[in-house]
């Protein structure tokens, strides 16, 4: 266990962090007693389950088993990791970050730098649009975005503007605002030249700001205006702060009614979102040039239940449809897909039936496996096309076989839906159903032999760690060191880290030696706040609120049951030890004349526990570590080498 940042900053941030405040920042709060309740936005919560402590300034959901502190939270709610949320919290508070001694602070970048960055898009944003709105050179926008029906008030809803039909505009500019060339550069606002020098980026476009959960500015798309030469639509290139397939246009201003509704609607145009957030369905966002990703379910599971990606209704559109298959097949939420009629996009679709048809479709939007399904089968006569017909059917059994049947993931449902489809598919193409059940076990065969490298936005939802998975020995040590820290140090000593069955335990256990050698305090939310893993965080509060409620039934003292507790430790331990040695006896294992030692230190053992040896003279208490061992070791101290 160490730690990526100094404890100091660390508590620092917390302390200046209310959880109420940023809490109830997102959620609506209900005062219950000293304390505070909520709805849980990640269960369907119809009373409050989500408690908040306000003394010890953490959170619990009982129904999902998940707490922990204002960190904790921020990286459950918007799915980031510790680093994040840490500079989030730390860059509301103004307080600057350290890192722990001998590391180095390259995770987050140069902090600098990436202030500039925020800076100089935040004066371009600006910039494009005073632009748009007030200039002559912006009046051919003002027409375009005007005959696509959308009103001024979004128009600065969403910051739209427009890029200087310039070469040179912001890089003439920046100067005056002491923005750099390499700044304008890593923001993605200006590019270089083959030959030497730079150019502007963007040019007499409209420009579509892309802003990160905090309402930054981080990238731009940019629009061609009707009538003009380039490609019609281009985004900033990645930079730092922007990766494309990890951001979603308006999400900012989403957010809200996503988490409200349960759900999200996905769409492929900048200008349909702010339609559809003009029309009232204010749960839009858009994909960024890229299809829906795991990246992007990543971030939008920690707000919703469902996801509806809403294509074109034009021939690219049904295509698309094609890469979210699999994105369905290993989804952890309910992905759905509704390809518009007549070729129309969404914006058209609000113009000409408004928001209630569309609605209404919406609802309507069926699993991806089931759109592929009536696509393939689509305008098919079996008599008449066999080669189209087998076509499809493999298709569809290929498709299903990249679920095996043990399944990456429990997906009950999945195979809920797979037991539809397959009488369907035989029915449709008067195919026996045990034949396409053969087939399908022979294509699953032939998948599982095939290697599988998952990226790391691919990679399966971090498991909660809950107090049934230490032993009965770990939980009770962990819950006596968590209400009594007094008695910590003592714990460190005795115990020793081969006692201990569970990573968790021994990750939580390492936390507080840590801290100890570091001299910082070893109270529950010293300890609580060190931790950057939100499950061991999560583990952490769980094991405190258990461990208060068993005070009241405890008359022994804390220093009476560590006593007890690591004696008992101590002899599971050496339990263990001898059925190892009687097991390697058994199995010949050791010399002869090492043998005989092994032996004879099993027959004192046993002498000693029936108290027919002076034990003062020649037991230890198996709490205590041997001295003649090093502290943390597992090799049995009497076993010969």
């Amino acid at each position: 266990m160490s730690f990526t940042f100094d404890s100091d900053t660390k508590e620092r941030v917390r302390a200046a962090t209310d959880i109420v405040d940023l809490i109830g920042s997102k959620l609506e709060l209900r005062r219950q007693g000293r304390n505070y309740v909520a709805l849980c936005p990640w269960h369907r919560d119809s009373r409050p389950s989500l408690q908040i402590n306000t003394e010890k300034q953490i959170w619990k959901c009982w129904v999902c088993d998940i707490g922990g502190d204002v960190f904790t939270f921020l990286m459950q709610d918007e799915g980031i990791a510790f680093g994040e949320a840490l500079k989030r919290l730390a860059d509301a508070a103004g307080i600057p970050l350290s890192p722990a001694r001998g590391k180095a602070s390259g995770k987050l970048g140069n902090p600098d730098i990436k202030a500039e960055i925020y800076r100089a898009l935040a004066w371009a944003d600006e910039l494009y649009q005073r632009l748009l709105l007030d200039s002559r050179e912006g009046e051919s926008a003002r027409d375009y975005l005007q005959q696509r029906g959308i009103s001024k008030s979004m128009v600065k809803h969403f910051g739209v503007g427009l890029s200087p039909n310039s070469w040179s505009a912001l890089l003439d500019e920046a100067p005056k605002h002491k923005i750099t060339t390499h700044v304008l550069e890593s923001a993605g606002l200006a590019g270089k030249k083959e030959h030497g020098g730079f150019y502007d980026f963007f040019r007499g476009r409209v420009m579509f700001p892309i802003r990160d959960r905090d309402k930054r500015v981080i990238a731009f798309g940019g629009r061609v205006l009707p009538g003009q030469e380039g490609a019609k639509y281009i985004n900033s290139r990645e930079t730092r702060l922007f990766q494309k397939n990890k951001q979603l246009y308006g999400f900012d201003l989403a957010s809200s009614a996503i988490r409200k509704s349960k759900q999200a609607i996905v769409m492929e145009g900048y200008t349909d979102v702010i339609f559809a957030h003009q029309s009232g369905i204010d749960n839009a966002v858009a994909v960024l040039g890229t299809a829906l990703g795991n990246a992007h379910l990543k971030l939008l599971r920690h707000y919703c239940d469902s996801v509806v990606l809403l294509l074109d209704g034009d021939e690219a559109g049904q295509k698309r449809s094609d890469e979210v298959l699999e994105l369905f097949l290993h989804a952890q939420m309910d992905v759905r897909v509704l390809s518009l009629p007549n070729g129309m996009d969404p914006a058209d679709y609000l113009k000409e039936f408004g928001k209630e048809n569309l609605q209404q479709l919406i609802a309507g939007a069926v699993d991806a496996l089931e759109f592929k399904m009536r696509r393939v089968t689509s305008g098919i006569d079996p008599l008449l096309d066999t080669h189209r017909a087998n076509q499809a059917v493999e298709e569809m059994l290929g498709l299903l076989a990249k679920v095996p049947h043990s399944g990456l993931v429990s997906n009950e449902s999945f195979r809920l839906r797979q037991n539809q489809v397959l009488p369907r598919l035989a029915r449709k193409f008067s195919l026996a159903e045990d034949a396409l059940r053969e087939r399908l076990t022979a294509l699953r065969l032939k998948q599982s032999r095939v290697k599988t490298r998952y990226s790391a936005d691919e990679e399966a939802p971090v498991r909660l760690l809950r107090p049934g998975d230490l032993s009965p020995f770990e939980r009770e040590l962990l819950e006596l060191i968590i209400v009594a820290p007094q008695v910590a140090p003592i714990a460190l000593e005795r115990v020793q880290s081969g006692w201990l069955e569970c990573d968790a335990a021994r990750q939580m256990l390492d936390a507080y030696q840590q801290l100890e050698f570091s001299g910082q305090s070893l109270e529950f939310e010293c300890v609580l706040t060190a931790l950057e893993d939100s499950t061991l965080k999560s583990l952490l509060v769980t094991l405190h609120e258990q461990a208060n409620a068993k005070l009241r039934y405890t008359k022994d003292s804390a220093e009476q049951r560590l006593r007890v507790l690591t004696h008992r430790m101590g002899e599971r331990q050496d339990l263990q030890r001898r059925h190892q040695l009687m097991s390697e006896l058994q199995n010949n294992r050791f010399t002869d004349e090492a043998e005989i030692e092994v032996l004879q230190d099993v027959i004192r053992q046993a002498r000693l526990r029936q108290g027919l040896v002076d034990q003062s003279t020649t037991e230890r208490d198996p709490s205590e570590p041997d001295p003649g061992v090093e502290r943390n070791s597992n090799k049995p101290t009497d076993v010969p080498t």
